[in-house]
């Protein structure tokens, strides 16, 4: 009854009415959930439901076993849904994929490992780069915190401002800012696309990306076990037109919010403390790279942080 209800929501099989009392039976078997006891859905057929991301997993099992995508654009939309629209529900949704897809990274059908002999070397790396995507939040932890603190106590890390060797970390850089400017611009996009592209990469990163290699972390150790988490795909008219107006939601996201505190409190005050020992004890030169670093991520994540406090109040 199913499939013949899809049939002809497809024009493609005469409209059956069936009886109430034939709905009702029919509503209350889909709702036991055990309509694929028995089959081979789940394992063989449709969705693998070995990950909580099945989409993504299920795309990977197939192609590790010869399948090969191809672009199909019908004319009747395939799929009607609707996306998260404030930083909340972003961010929960962002912590349940970072999650999954961590787990997958780290078990036996990590990419880097189990999909070497069964696709390309560059697909593999792909699905191993989204795989393990989630471990961004290590590094740029550490880029956020240690540079700073040394900056604070006016240890050198990086080639002095003379220094050729400069020109290399500088070049490294640019041209990661340029590959991403030179994508958002060839898509269309203004410029202003790329600014807010960057300010989410870091806001993902550091609270998304972070639990849920947290959640990861903790599973593995034994302390909780795997949740599934349900995003919230509600319409609300009022966070609807933040969202057409291209700004932050930050209402009920003060937990995701603490690492970013973090991060712009601890640039803050390193910033400030590192700056006066150069205006005081001078050396410019040797730490314009930390100078540097520590600036474009406060003006990242500080002006983030500001928009989520002023939008709050």
């Amino acid at each position: 009854m199913l499939i013949d209800s899809l049939y002809s929501n497809n024009e493609q099989r005469d409209n059956k009415k069936e009886s109430p009392e034939e709905l009702l039976k029919e509503a209350h078997f889909l709702a036991t959930c055990t309509f694929e006891r028995g089959t081979k859905w789940g394992s063989e057929m449709g969705f693998s439901y070995e990950c909580l991301l099945e989409s993504t997993f299920t795309g990977y099992l197939l192609h590790c076993k010869g399948w090969t995508s191809v672009y199909n654009y019908p004319k009747r939309p395939a799929f009607l849904g609707c996306t998260t629209i404030d930083v909340k529900d972003a961010m929960v949704q962002m912590r349940k994929f970072n999650s999954a897809l961590l787990q997958v990274g780290l078990s036996k059908f990590s990419p880097l490992t189990f999909a070497v002999s069964r696709m390309s070397a560059i697909q593999s790396m792909c699905y191993g780069y989204l795989a393990l995507q989630p471990l961004f939040t290590i590094s740029l932890l550490i880029l956020g915190t240690v540079p700073q603190f040394c900056f604070f106590k006016d240890i050198p890390l990086y080639p002095k401002l003379t220094s050729p060797w400069l020109a290399v970390f500088a070049i490294i850089w640019a041209s990661s800012l340029l590959q991403h400017l030179h994508e958002v611009l060839s898509s269309g996009d203004p410029l202003v696309t790329w600014w807010y592209e960057q300010r989410i990469w870091v806001l993902k990163i550091v609270t998304g990306s972070l639990f849920g290699y947290l959640d990861v972390v903790l599973k593995w150790i034994g302390i909780t076990a795997t949740v599934f988490r349900l995003t919230n795909k509600a319409i609300d008219k009022d966070k609807m037109e933040k969202y057409e107006k291209g700004t932050f939601d930050f209402q009920g996201a003060e937990l995701f919010m603490i690492p970013l505190g973090f991060l712009v409190l601890w640039n803050l005050v390193c910033f400030i403390g590192g700056s006066w020992r150069i205006v005081v004890n001078g050396g410019f030169g040797d730490m314009f790279g930390q100078f540097l670093l520590s600036t474009y991520i406060l003006v990242l994540s500080y002006t983030t942080l500001i928009e989520g406090m002023r939008r709050k109040g």
